[in-house]
């Protein structure tokens, strides 16, 4: 059972993020379901791995998007950016220490991330970009 189901209220009307974000989606539901499963920390190690990959390549392409669309909020949209990879750099490094982050700080993380800026900050380039012809 999915903790989170992807539907057009967390679209952001780019078909390249929209696709990006649902790995995102992936990523907290495989560590939700893990968590019911009594499995959480064992799976933990591998979520985190796979958010940080998630992260560098999808900001990326996502911010190459914005700067293509002369985005007037690229930078502090880059900064939220910096900001969340160096929690998750914080969170891979943990747990290539053997010491992995509590299963239930990641989701948390990952939930905070979803709501607050997928469907507050994100949304706010979807008409900019969409306007430079980036759908």
């Amino acid at each position: 059972m999915a903790l989170f189901t992807w539907n057009d209220s967390y679209s952001v009307k780019v078909a390249m993020c929209d696709q990006q974000h649902k790995k995102l989606f992936e990523i907290i539901n495989e560590l939700a379901n893990a968590m019911r499963m009594g499995q959480g920390q064992e799976v933990v190690a591998k979520s985190v791995g796979d958010l940080l990959t998630y992260t560098q390549t999808h900001f990326r392409q996502e911010e190459a998007l914005m700067k293509k669309a002369n985005y007037p909020q690229l930078a502090p949209h880059q900064e939220m950016h910096r900001k969340f990879v160096a929690e998750v750099e914080a969170l891979h490094n943990q747990a290539k220490q053997g010491k992995a982050a509590n299963s239930i700080q990641v989701l948390n993380l990952l939930r905070d991330w979803l709501v607050n800026h997928i469907m507050k900050v994100d949304k706010q380039y979807s008409e900019p970009l969409n306007a430079a012809g980036i759908c």
